[in-house]
């Protein structure tokens, strides 16, 4: 396999502070890193190129791949199972049936969910995976994810599901040390992390400790008002655990937050769904690092591009409410104003590329196109109908394209996805592993395991 590529003729969006935006731009790839960004490297830089593999990247826009902050992978082979999340059928219908999951049910979700995230422009996903009845389960969606290529931050979680193999939480915590001395290595696409169970459920504070002497980040549900407030009390917050949801946090946990650097991850799709989407907004006001994710493949699809133009939507309905709540409002549209609209179609993919990198202490790696990063890299053709008129490359990507323009994806390197095909991707294999899985598992659901 060639392990030098350039990419040649792109509009590049680097999220790199001090280039912006470079139109015309190439990208020279070795051994999995990102060696130059600059125009016309074959002139200026000859012998580095030699032997590279020419991708001609002329009329598309070369950007950071997306990060998924937060995504329940082992749901991909009962996708669109819970269309409403209203009624509260995710927790009636959907999570009873985790206990007839077998491990090559989450390893098939794992692969399948990891290239169905490729084809959307996806290079990194937060896997948070709360489906380890035994040990093995874990082991099985690592493996599934491996296969699909996608890099991945899998988070253990140590939410149980009763029946279990783990007749105590030292055995849950063995396992979930296993796992991470397995197959955590930052130097690879694997990284292991640690999912705390909710507030008043668990031994919270023990198993962000388990996690912390690992030196590992956690992730934990904010489900109720008080959350953080209980976290902090006990002196547990930090830039190492990432809140969940968080929609009814109160402006002094928000508070809390930002004095500790603890960031949030809001799920559009799933998160406005009956109850209060305004935490975006007061979060940011506050200082506290939002980013995104798709959360419930049983719901949505696992496309983060769709829930960026999902919460630029919501954002600009919830800051016309509020300017019409303050009298600010003379006609038919609302006042401008600093500060409004909260988020503009840069702010999104910054949160999605670099930011999601900054809160899952990855930025060194990856997050945006800079030599010496990693080369998750994706190319997005600007589409049969032509450029934007407006020159503001994100706003194009956000509101002007979609999943069919997504023409190439590299990991690593490495091109998983080119001329919007994905490459070593049996469609029907893909398509059997789906259907065996759903089989299985609805047919163990009837029997009673």
């Amino acid at each position: 396999m060639n392990q030098r590529t350039l990419i040649r003729n792109a509009d590049v969006i680097t999220m790199e502070d001090a280039c912006g935006e470079i139109r015309g731009c190439d990208i020279l790839i070795d051994s999995g890193a990102i060696v130059r960004v600059a125009p016309d490297i074959a002139s200026s830089h000859g012998p580095s190129c030699e032997g590279a593999a020419v991708v001609d990247a002329s009329g598309m826009i070369a950007l950071p791949g997306l990060i998924d902050a937060h995504n329940c992978m082992w749901q991909t082979v009962l996708r669109g199972y819970v269309p409403d999340l209203w009624t509260g059928n995710y927790f009636t219908r959907l999570l009873p049936l985790r206990r007839y999951f077998q491990p090559v049910d989450n390893f098939n979700s794992g692969c399948v969910g990891g290239h169905e995230m490729l084809s959307y422009g996806t290079t990194t996903v937060v896997d948070y995976c709360h489906n380890i009845r035994a040990p093995g389960y874990a082991d099985a969606a690592i493996e599934g994810l491996r296969e699909s290529g996608i890099r991945h931050v899998f988070t253990y979680s140590f939410m149980s599901e009763l029946p279990d193999a783990f007749d105590s939480e030292a055995a849950r915590f063995a396992d979930a040390r296993r796992v991470f001395e397995r197959f955590d290595d930052p130097g690879s696409r694997t990284t292991v992390n640690f999912g705390i169970e909710s507030i008043g459920t668990a031994n919270v504070a023990g198993q962000l400790a388990f996690a912390r002497a690992l030196g590992a980040a956690s992730c934990i549900h904010l489900n109720a008002r008080g959350d953080v407030a209980a976290l902090d009390d006990q002196g547990l917050l930090g830039p190492d655990l990432l809140g969940i949801h968080g929609n009814l946090l109160t402006d002094e946990e928000l508070r809390r937050m930002a004095r500790s650097a603890m960031p949030l991850c809001f799920t559009p799709s799933a998160d406005v769904q009956g109850t209060p989407a305004d935490v975006v907004r007061r979060a940011a006001e506050h200082g506290v690092p939002v980013v995104f994710g798709c959360d419930v493949p049983c719901h949505v699809a696992s496309d983060p591009m769709m829930q960026l133009r999902v919460m630029y939507a919501v954002q600009g309905f919830i800051d016309g409410l509020t300017a019409r709540a303050r009298e600010e409002v003379t006609g038919r549209r609302p006042a401008v104003r600093p500060g409004m609209p909260l988020l503009r179609p840069a702010d999104l993919i910054r949160r999605a590329t670099i930011g999601c990198a900054q809160v899952l202490g990855m930025a060194d790696r990856i997050g945006s196109l800079k030599a010496g990063k990693r080369a998750d890299i994706v190319l997005v053709r600007k589409g049969l109908f032509g450029d934007s008129i407006a020159d503001d490359l994100c706003a194009h990507l956000l509101l002007q394209t979609s999943a069919r323009e997504i023409d190439t994806v590299f990991v690593n390197g490495h091109a998983l996805l080119s001329g919007g095909r994905l490459l070593n991707h049996d469609a029907g294999r893909t398509a059997q592993r789906v259907s065996q899985s759903r089989a299985a598992i609805f047919a163990a659901a009837r029997n009673g395991g």
